[in-house]
């Protein structure tokens, strides 16, 4: 095969967190490691009609993101690069089938975001969400600021990281992705800003 799908081999992910989820009861935020779950990435002026042609809406402009089909997020992180990510662990094949059809497409450069980055997601209420990033975020997140769509490419932590708000069958969640080399220091960082909020 010329064409190894390096992203399809679901099987052989695993986080470098230590627990895939830690349980802390006490607190009214929860932090899920989305990480080994699908994602994938695209670049290129041929990227947008590409997807579209596989019956993904777009976000309009960059920095903005969409759900789609109960957990999966479209990320227009420019004018030209999209990601797809699947926070449900529901959509592999639909993944899969986009890398593989991306061979074939003009003008569109595959992505590697499935091994670059960690993946989190944060649920919980609105505004604890919006202060516990404050402590280890500049960006205001705040609803009047920061709307349901935003894209943030930020530090957080000290890490560089792209942070989106988002719903799934009503609840809004925070979508956190960066560099998978330092998952278990932001973990840690991010369940220690949540600890205080119980």
């Amino acid at each position: 095969m010329d064409f190894y799908n390096l992203s399809s081999a679901k099987s052989s992910r695993s986080s470098l967190l230590s627990l895939n989820k830690v349980d802390r009861s006490h607190s009214k935020l929860e932090v899920q490691d989305c990480t080994v779950y699908s994602r994938v990435g695209f670049r290129g002026v041929g990227a947008e009609a590409f997807l579209e042609s596989n019956g993904l809406p777009i976000p309009k402009l960059p920095n903005q993101s969409l759900s789609y089909k109960n957990g999966l997020i479209i990320l227009r992180l420019s004018k030209s690069e999209f990601w797809v990510v699947d926070t449900a662990n529901k959509h592999h094949a639909l993944i899969e089938a986009l890398e593989l059809s991306s061979k074939e497409a003009i003008n569109v450069y595959r992505l590697y975001c499935q091994h670059s980055h960690g993946c989190f997601l944060i649920t919980g209420d609105a505004d604890l969400t919006v202060k516990m990033f404050s402590k280890v975020c500049s960006v205001d997140l705040s609803q009047g600021v920061f709307a349901l769509g935003s894209i943030a490419q930020t530090s957080v932590a000290r890490t560089n990281a792209i942070v989106t708000k988002q719903s799934m069958d009503g609840v809004v969640f925070t979508l956190l992705l960066a560099d998978v080399a330092s998952t278990q220091y932001l973990w840690e960082a991010i369940e220690d800003a949540a600890s205080e909020f119980v």
